[in-house]
């Protein structure tokens, strides 16, 4: 059966762009735009009408109509607009994911594609600190100096839902092609250099709080006191090793454990500290405007005139949002769109656990746990991310993507 230009096309788009998912948004707009545009040549209505019934598009979508709702009340018309502009993926990509039919074997590609992307991307990044280091600036291996891309808290998030693929899915689609699962075995190794390269806190715990679950998926069946013992003493030594040759990231955990609550400095920026500020602040503004919130074009407006009363110069100096999607959301949408949020995502992570889709467990307690420390849905990089995988483990589940090899 020949395959039309159009079919090609509505295939290759969607690979290109998750190899592209982890090199930054600059690309990702024009690539979504033309995958769209050849969405119009493949649709079928009756699988456009399945598509709608899904309670994942109807979430998804709900959480759009609610967001432009909020900006027509919003008084900053640019930044209503700009709110708008970036949550078009919570209608586009459910359309483009829910509402036409995806074979398993096209899945496995667009999972291949953005492993293999996320790889080149710690390839150029390693390349060009490396660069930039001799000639006499190493500061270039460390955090935002590193990841040059996108935020390092974000490209870490990639590079463990990545580690989760390989290690899950590769033993089973490569097991009769040893050459390319012990290639993808050294992906997982740089991988974990270039988290901790990213000297993210969270990119780091997330990768301590995954890694072993993903071990114990795997090895459930062979787990006794001798391989408990066996494993934490490698954890100890291995953290001892990363500490020396990765001081960076383990002082920034030292500087996120020494905050105390009765001695912040409201005057400072440092990330961690100034968090906690600006969470107090956020609860604030919630509570006084509780249904409706602010507006999502006035949000950000509000939090900065609240650091400015409060004297949280650092925070007003950076102009930072709510650093937590839960409260940035509440700021400018209200209990409303809060409430569709937690659909959003821990519903998410309830459906993974109850249909045992290991892969979409990690991926939703990923996005939690961001969601609790960055306000991820204000960026391309963060909406893009989010809403592709989100619609991508609402239409396919694990043991869909295991059967047969690739």
């Amino acid at each position: 059966m020949s395959v039309s230009v159009s079919q090609r096309l509505f295939i290759f788009f969607p690979t290109l762009f998750c190899f592209c998912l982890p090199f930054g948004a600059s690309v990702l707009p024009v690539i979504v735009i033309l995958w769209l545009v050849v969405s119009f040549f493949n649709s079928d209505l009756r699988n456009i009408r399945e598509g709608i019934k899904n309670k994942g598009f109807k979430w998804s979508v709900l959480f759009f109509i609610i967001t432009c709702l909020s900006a027509v009340l919003s008084t900053d018309t640019a930044e209503a607009m700009m709110a708008i502009e970036i949550k078009f993926s919570f209608i586009i990509m459910p359309y483009l994911l829910f509402c036409f039919s995806w074979p398993v074997h096209v899945l496995r590609r667009l999972v291949i594609s953005f492993v293999s992307g996320c790889f080149f991307a710690c390839i150029l990044l390693l390349a060009r600190a490396t660069y930039f280091a001799f000639n006499g600036h190493p500061e270039y291996f460390f955090y935002s100096s590193f990841s040059d891309f996108i935020h390092a808290s974000y490209f870490a998030m990639y590079l463990v839902l990545a580690i989760t693929f390989v290690l899950v899915l590769y033993p089973k689609w490569f097991n009769m092609q040893k050459n390319i699962l012990y290639s993808s075995y050294f992906f997982v190794l740089v991988f974990i250099i270039t988290v901790f390269l990213c000297s993210s806190k969270l990119g780091i715990i997330s990768l301590f709080i995954c890694l072993p679950l993903i071990l114990l998926y795997k090895f459930a069946d062979k787990i006794n006191f001798r391989s408990v013992s066996f494993s934490l003493l490698v954890l100890v030594a291995s953290l001892f090793t990363m500490s020396k040759i990765f001081p960076t990231p383990f002082n920034r955990m030292r500087t996120m454990l020494s905050v105390s609550n009765g001695q912040i400095d409201r005057a400072s920026s440092e990330s961690t500290t100034v968090r906690l500020l600006i969470w107090e602040q956020s609860v604030g503004i919630i509570k006084n405007n509780l249904w409706m919130g602010v507006g999502v074009g006035d949000a950000n407006n509000k939090l900065y005139q609240a650091y400015q009363k409060n004297g949280l110069t650092g925070a007003y100096e950076h102009k930072l949002n709510a650093h937590n999607q839960y409260l940035q959301t509440g700021v400018g949408i209200g209990l409303i769109g809060l409430i569709i949020l937690f659909m959003l995502t821990f519903w998410q992570l309830i459906k993974a656990i109850k249909r045992r889709n290991f892969i979409a467990v990690i991926f939703a307690l990923l996005i939690v746990l961001n969601f609790f420390v960055e306000s991820m849905l204000q960026t391309a990089a963060g909406v893009l991310f989010f809403t592709f995988f989100y619609c991508f483990f609402n239409i396919v589940n694990q043991r869909q993507l295991e059967v047969d090899a690739v």
